[in-house]
């Protein structure tokens, strides 16, 4: 009986382990703070500099939407970012290496996807650079 025991216990902590790596798809919908809402032009501009200071590769710039690559270590994280002059969305769009399955994925991308986030929304705080006259 207490090997039996040890095995179960042995099989719980497996799972709990490997449930820990994987978490729900992070996909966000967000706006720009209302103060700071400019136009279309800005948001891209945002989004733009904030993929690049947190070293995501832009794959297209088309006009609404964004599409986007990062790579760390062999894994490989694919998102679109579709913006209007007030709001855009991080979504999730393929990835390698991040264990997706039925709508979770490694914790990873979770934390990139909020970095980014962040720092968008930290560029789109930052004043406007005077327009040329």
């Amino acid at each position: 009986m207490a090997r039996f025991n040890c095995f179960a216990l042995l099989a719980v902590l497996l799972l709990g382990i490997t449930a820990c790596g994987s978490k729900p798809v992070m996909n966000i919908n967000s706006s720009a703070p209302p103060a700071v809402v400019k136009g279309e032009d800005d948001m891209r501009r945002a989004i733009l500099t904030a993929l690049q200071r947190r070293q995501w590769t832009v794959e297209r710039a088309d006009r609404g939407q964004i599409m986007a690559q990062y790579t760390r270590r062999g894994h490989q994280a694919d998102i679109t970012i579709p913006y209007t002059a007030s709001t855009y969305a991080i979504q999730y769009r393929d990835s390698h290496n991040l264990d997706y399955h039925d709508g979770t994925i490694h914790r990873a991308y979770n934390k990139w996807v909020r970095k980014l986030d962040r720092t968008i929304q930290q560029e789109l705080r930052r004043p406007s650079l005077p327009t040329p006259q």
